[in-house]
Parts: C-alpha cells; structure tokens; sequence
C-alpha cells in the first residue's frame, strides 16, 4: 500500500447557519476564500480531492476554479452531514483510478490550519501501519482527537451507508481498537471555523469542531 492508493474527501456541502447570511467556506482568509485554501492543501500533499458540494454549490465550484479536484452533489445537503460522506464515498470509489484504493481521508471545508505537514504526516503514518486497510488513523492534540481522518478499506461500505449529522463518529464509537492516534503538535487539528468570531480571530479557543 502506498500514499497514491489513499483517496480524498473534501466534505463542502453545509449551510453555515452559525455565520448568519455569510457561507463561511467562502470567506477570504489571505485573500483566498477557505475551502480553497483547504483544498490547496490537500492537492499539496499530493492528493486529487473529491469536493463534496450541497449549499450554495455553484459559488463553490466557482472558488476552485482552476484547482485538480473533481465534485460530486450532495442534493440532500440539508439532511447533515452524513449522506455528505456517503455521497462521497460513491463517488471515490466508483471513478477511474489507476490503482484499487485502501483507504479514504475525510476532511473538512472549514479547517483552514489543517496544513499539509498535517495531511503529509497522517499519510505516512498510516501506511506504514501494521494492517492499515482495517485501522482509522487521525491526530491527537492534548488527549483530543482531531480531523482529518484517514479510515481503512474495511471501512468503505459502513461510510457509504452514513445518514444523520453525526459524520463517522457513529463509526467510531463501534471500533476505539481500530484507532491508530498521531501526536500532533498543536490544536490546528480542532479549529473549525463556525462563527463571525471565530473567523476574525483564528483561534481554537474561539472555534469548536461541532460543524
């Protein structure tokens, strides 16, 4: 198994209900509007991410214009995230790859920290993990995990039958002995960017990772 068989999920779908009239996956950060900046990242680490749209959908396309991702339309964004995940899930699975994949990384259009020594470094580990394929690799930051997350082939069907706004937690919650933890270095792995404050601010204490 190597790097090249890990696919991508960059999960761009939701309302932003806590940034009021803004979509926050638009909202500039440098100059760039967020889920680019995510996506930017993951292509830097050497992926081709799926975007998982919903919400405002063509203003999403329009930020990634240019960028090598490919989208697939969540149409019941609305319902949660779940069928986001599920959504896509079918839709990495079932393209054209010049190799079977072995596992999937989740990760989220509104963590703009997550960097690419992040997604490098969860990459790395979790190939070179005994049994990968059946493992759920993620950081850990001061005893609380974070995103992304990386799940194993083993994993693939159980996400693609996701429905709710729980995302893979429910998953989680089933298989702790699959968990295979990497120590991060700092709380970028729990910035999720949800209100006004958070954005202006940039910072963990002013931000959760509730979505």
């Amino acid at each position: 198994m190597g790097r090249e068989q890990v696919g991508a999920l960059l999960l761009a779908a939701g309302q932003s209900r806590r940034m009021g009239a803004t979509n926050k996956l638009l909202a500039p950060i440098d100059g760039i509007p967020m889920v680019r900046l995510c996506a930017q990242h993951l292509i830097a680490a050497g992926m081709t991410p799926v975007v998982v749209t919903g919400h405002d959908r063509a203003a999403i396309h329009a930020a990634l214009e240019g960028l090598a991702v490919t989208f697939a339309h969540n149409a019941e964004f609305a319902q949660g995230q779940a069928g986001s995940i599920a959504c896509g899930m079918h839709a990495m699975t079932t393209r054209q790859s010049a190799q079977p994949l072995t596992a999937a990384l989740i990760a989220l259009g509104d963590m703009p920290l997550v960097t690419t020594e992040l997604i490098g470094a969860l990459l790395t580990n979790h190939v070179a993990t005994v049994n990968s394929e059946r493992r759920i690799t993620m950081p850990i930051y001061q005893g609380r995990r974070g995103n992304p997350v990386i799940w194993g082939r083993t994993f693939f069907e159980a996400l693609s039958q996701l429905a709710g706004d729980q995302g893979g937690r429910q998953i989680m919650g089933a298989h702790e002995a699959a968990f295979n933890l990497l120590e991060w270095h700092d709380g970028s792995i729990h910035l999720d960017v949800d209100t006004p404050a958070c954005l202006s601010q940039m910072t963990p204490t002013n931000c959760d990772d509730q979505g």
